[in-house]
């Protein structure tokens, strides 16, 4: 991920994944890029899953919170992109 990039959307079955551990408040392993494009990874709780302006984000126990495209992997499984066929 580079700069203000465009949104791209997660999987729907990822994303669907993100609520089940929010839901069961799991702690899980995290890797993400942060506002300064550098990699971190820590363990939290997923508080919240949001959409403003057709961008999904995620809200950590830290309250720090990001945009889904930002993720990398969670518990080690690599986040997906959700590919949208064309319109024709």
């Amino acid at each position: 991920m580079k700069g203000n990039q465009n949104y791209v959307p997660i999987s729907c079955l990822f994303f669907d994944r993100l609520q089940d551990w929010a839901t069961k408040k799991e702690i899980v392993a995290l890797t993400f890029f942060n506002k300064d494009l550098k990699i971190v990874a820590k363990s939290s709780r997923i508080i919240d899953l949001f959409t403003k302006n057709s961008e999904e984000f995620i809200v950590l126990e830290s309250g720090e919170n990001f945009r889904l495209d930002q993720l990398i992997s969670v518990n080690g499984f690599r986040v997906d992109s959700c590919e949208i066929a064309p319109r024709k």
